[in-house]
């Protein structure tokens, strides 16, 4: 196959994740992507590029910001029955 044109078994080695992973996102339309018969092939050079868009956009969603929690106030422990004299 041309270096031009990948399949979903070299666009998941590069991404590092499963076939199944990025036959997903390519039904999705998140990945430039065309279907000839039961095969996805992936055009590197749109790939790359639709990567980096991803890449930059929103950059504040694609790094954690840190655990912020609730001021919530805590209880203490449940009261006891009287004990009988």
């Amino acid at each position: 196959m041309s270096e031009d044109i990948l399949n979903k078994d070299q666009v998941a080695q590069l991404l590092d994740c499963e076939p199944s992973t990025v036959e997903e996102k390519a039904r999705n339309h998140e990945l430039p992507a065309v279907k000839i018969g039961r095969s996805w092939l992936f055009p590197r050079q749109a790939l790359m590029q639709r990567l980096n868009e991803m890449a930059l956009a929103r950059p504040e969603t694609t790094r954690p910001q840190g655990i912020i929690k609730q001021n919530t106030k805590r209880r203490g422990p449940p009261a006891l029955p009287p004990l009988p004299n």
